[in-house]
């Protein structure tokens, strides 16, 4: 594609900002979030074998969620935006804690849950759930997407990853609620940190500084079409994961 000029004029950094937020925003309208597989999720309890599907396939997503975050780190140039950016892998990380890394908290959760479902003892590891093609799809592309030449493609990932994220864990608690009967109240509520920690403040933070940080990364219209491919990839890529998993469940 040949560049045009418009591309390269500058762009100022309210500008950037403003065009940037309204990306942002978009992501309410995409299938990543409007989807059947939330609605079924938030309607009814499911079966062990299908929350099963839901939890082994969500669970690996997660699994890697640092691993996207120090790619995206390793492809920034901009130091305030690397500076966001490892306190975000640091909160994923559970400060520090091995036994408060996020995905290490949400396996405890699915375990149990799946636990008390099954009426013994599950280990996620060894459930027999198939992991979806969209599922390592997500998971190579995504990666691949967060290892882009281009800073700003990398900014649009992580943008999408993180304006995604709080949504889609509110749709994930309003259906975990369908599973109150399976605990005692302050059980349940025990049980429940995983969502928690992102429906507080954390998810709150992580979409401010990933919109700041692709903020800081254009100057340029050029830039900004960066931001959105990998932005658009990031979220197409869930939005096939959240459809396929729906139809796994509810096969026509």
């Amino acid at each position: 594609m040949t560049a045009t000029l418009d591309q390269f004029v500058l762009l100022s950094p309210e500008e950037a900002h403003d065009r940037i937020h309204a990306l942002a925003r978009g992501c309410a309208e995409h299938p990543a979030l409007k989807n059947p597989f939330f609605e079924l999720w938030m309607e009814q309890e499911l079966t062990a074998d299908e929350v099963e599907v839901v939890a082994k396939n969500f669970y690996e997503r997660v699994r890697r969620t640092p691993v996207r975050i120090a790619l995206a780190f390793l492809n920034m140039t901009d130091i305030a935006a690397r500076s966001e950016t490892v306190e975000n892998l640091y909160d994923e990380m559970g400060l520090g804690n091995p036994r408060k890394v996020h995905s290490v908290i949400l396996k405890d959760f699915f375990e149990t849950l799946l636990s008390r479902l099954r009426g013994h003892a599950v280990d996620l590891d060894s459930v027999a759930a198939p992991l979806l093609p969209s599922t390592v799809r997500l998971i190579e592309q995504g990666e691949k997407v967060f290892s882009s030449s281009y800073p700003q493609e990398v900014c649009g990932a992580l943008l999408a990853q993180e304006w995604h994220a709080y949504p889609q864990l509110v749709h994930l608690y309003e259906g975990v609620r369908n599973y109150r009967a399976h605990y005692g109240l302050e059980e349940f509520h025990e049980n429940c940190e995983y969502f928690y920690l992102h429906i507080g403040a954390t998810e709150k933070e992580h979409k401010i500084h990933s919109l700041s940080t692709a903020a800081k990364a254009c100057r340029t219209a050029e830039d900004i079409e960066h931001i959105e491919r990998g932005f658009t990839i990031y979220l197409d890529l869930l939005a096939e994961n959240w459809n396929e998993i729906y139809r796994t469940l509810r096969p026509s």
